[in-house]
């Protein structure tokens, strides 16, 4: 804060500065040309003096040279008195009020409020930090939470490599409902956390309320395929499908959730509740909820070697006449020629299934024999999987084969050939 009074008074010393010199210089000029004037009008005068006596016309040429001294003599005390007394203090006035006016002004309309609470909220950043971490006081209010967003703001700033420090910025920003900021600080944390998967959560959260769905799903995807317990990440990915209205996808994702929760706990009765609410608004839609508890029986009941996989349609995309549905399982950044391929004809999406070693390519070849696999779904017109002429697909996160999922791998079909 010193230092910004310090910048305040030099930029005040300039424009002071910048007032007093030129009526400096204006007084100098004025001193100079006034004597200057004296002279060439006592020449001027002394001229006209001989021309007078030349022509007969003054009659005492004496007592006319020395009233001319005495009127030149009048006019050098005022000179002399302006050289001796240096310049007038005419600039005082200005300066002052260049000086009020100013601080009056910064005082009415500048920022320097926002300045002193900032200053503060820096300076307290360890007392908010200790109350609102670790203690977990009640009596913190709205405003501390405010100057702790602040200083943190101004601590990461000076070490912007705290991956903790701007996943902490991006939690209390999206409790403050301020996504923008949210999802600009959860992406400098995911780039730069260790493991991705602390931040993905929060970081998903940020995107779907900015409006970046898409990459919401594929970051909540892929933090249940590396790890399918994580309760956090199939909530929000849940909750994902019910802001779409997607009933029936929130209830397979809700169903897979609950054997991980531990029964009789609070978020066991929440899960079974929206399970309840999902299931009524598909009765309500004229929709069969059995086929999901179906569907459900069967991922729960997937044999060893099989891959459980639920098959949505994105918003805006149709079935195509005829319509065929081609599953196949490839190798993440290898070759396109599919490992197993299953052929639906006429399907009715969403659709749940699995896809296993009965469906490889080469007889005896083993899908658990790759390290990771990725999972696309094709609608094709007539049965020709080569036919993109109105084709649409979809794809799955990237997959480990190490541990055989339980739950449904999510493939939505999105995006046409």
């Amino acid at each position: 804060m010193t230092a910004f009074w310090i910048v305040i008074a030099a930029l005040l010393v300039l424009a002071s500065l910048a007032l007093i010199l030129p009526l400096w210089r204006g007084e100098g000029r004025q001193s100079i040309s006034r004597s200057a004037l004296n002279k060439q009008l006592y020449r001027q005068r002394l001229l006209e003096i001989g021309e007078e006596r030349e022509q007969g016309i003054l009659a005492e040429e004496s007592e006319s040279l020395v009233e001319l001294q005495r009127s030149l003599l009048d006019d050098i005390p005022d000179v002399e008195q302006s050289a001796r007394g240096g310049k007038s203090l005419t600039w005082i006035p200005g300066v002052l009020v260049l000086v009020v006016v100013s601080l009056g002004l910064y005082y009415k309309l500048g920022a320097w409020q926002e300045v002193s609470r900032w200053q503060d909220a820096s300076s307290r950043l360890g007392e908010l930090s200790n109350r609102i971490l670790v203690e977990r006081d009640s009596n913190v209010t709205e405003q501390d939470l405010l100057d702790f967003t602040l200083g943190l703001r101004t601590r990461l700033k000076e070490e912007p490599s705290d991956y903790r420090g701007w996943l902490l910025l991006g939690r209390l920003t999206l409790d403050g409902n301020d996504p923008e900021m949210a999802r600009e600080a959860l992406e400098r944390a995911y780039s730069l956390a260790p493991q991705k998967a602390m931040v993905a959560v929060p970081y998903a959260q940020a995107l779907m309320m900015t409006g970046e769905e898409a990459r919401a799903d594929q970051l909540l995807q892929a933090a249940i395929a590396q790890d399918p317990a994580n309760i956090e990440a199939r909530s929000v990915h849940a909750f994902m499908a019910l802001q779409k209205e997607d009933f029936q996808t929130a209830l397979v994702r809700w169903r897979a959730m609950l054997p991980l929760l531990e029964q009789g706990s609070t978020r066991h009765a929440m899960v079974e509740r929206s399970i309840e609410y999902a299931e009524q608004q598909l009765k309500q839609r004229g929709m069969a909820a059995t086929q999901s508890k179906q569907a459900q029986t069967q991922v729960l009941a997937v044999k060893e070697g099989e891959f459980p996989l639920h098959i949505t349609l994105a918003p805006g995309i149709q079935l195509p006449e005829d319509a065929h549905l081609f599953v196949f399982a490839v190798i993440p950044n290898g070759p396109p020629m599919p490992i197993a391929v299953k052929r639906i004809p006429g399907p009715q999406l969403p659709l749940t299934l699995s896809l296993g070693d009965g469906d490889a390519m080469m007889q005896g070849s083993k899908l658990a024999a790759h390290p990771e696999l990725q999972f696309k779904a094709r609608l094709s017109r007539g049965g020709n999987v080569m036919n993109k002429e109105g084709a649409f697909e979809g794809v799955s996160v990237t997959v480990s084969t190490n541990a055989i999922p339980t739950a449904p791998i999510d493939i939505r079909i999105d995006h046409a050939l």
